[in-house]
């Protein structure tokens, strides 16, 4: 799925197109087909943690405090979904990747799933068990897998602002879905021209090509765990 973009004029004119008529940039109606239009964007990044313009694999993330993993860094991308946290850049080779649990600043590592001694974690005391590291430890570096932080703001610039290929049919189709939905509330609902059921296709268009890439049987995604063992494939 290729990473293109479109603008903010195509957006306004396929949505002006299914709703039927046009709003003047400075009327109220307008700031709420802005708002719609957002609402939509976020929606369809929500619903998946493998679109292509927000997943970045393997990304080498400073730990402070001896387990945390911050959402934000200096001339980095900021987090929204951890998906995974690795010993290793997971680019050139496969294992040690550990576990954690995530609050609002961010990602504390809480386990190992490979023999690690040293780095995040203390050797292992006499009954096998690693000791969580603590503040003292000195800040080292990880490989997390991610989705970036997306707050969309379309609607702030001009007719050539850059608005995602792959989100711009949804957006139009909702926000103009919505639009009918809200300015004419009475009618019935043969009376809307667009469907729900076709808004949802549109989005699930797109989430397919993403399917299609097997993204689901690969090791970002795939990972077992039983009592025994655990298996990234």
């Amino acid at each position: 799925m290729a990473l293109q973009d479109d603008t903010f004029g195509d957006l306004k004119n396929l949505t002006f197109a299914l709703i039927g008529r046009e709003y003047a940039s400075t009327s109220s109606s307008y700031e709420r087909l802005k708002s719609l239009w957002n609402y939509a964007a976020k929606k369809a990044y929500k619903a998946s943690n493998y679109w292509e313009r927000f997943l970045v694999i393997g990304d080498e993330r400073i730990v402070t405090n001896g387990n945390t993993i911050s959402r934000t860094q200096s001339s980095k991308d900021s987090i929204d979904t951890y998906l995974r946290i690795y010993k290793s850049d997971p680019n050139k080779t496969r294992g040690g990747e550990y576990g954690f649990v995530v609050n609002g600043e961010g990602a504390t590592i809480t386990g190992s799933a490979s023999n690690v001694s040293g780095d995040l974690y203390a050797v292992p005391t006499s009954n096998s068990f690693y000791l969580q590291p603590n503040s003292s430890g000195s800040d080292t570096t990880v490989f997390v897998t991610y989705k970036k932080l997306f707050d969309p703001n379309f609607g702030s610039g001009d007719d050539t602002e850059a608005v995602p290929s792959e989100l711009l049919p949804y957006m139009a189709h909702l926000a103009a879905y919505t639009w009918q939905r809200s300015v004419d509330q009475n009618a019935s609902d043969a009376n809307f021209t667009l469907s729900l059921s076709l808004v949802n296709s549109i989005l699930e268009d797109e989430l397919a090509k993403i399917s299609d890439q097997n993204i689901a049987n690969s090791y970002i995604v795939k990972n077992m765990r039983t009592n025994y063992n655990q298996t990234i494939i």
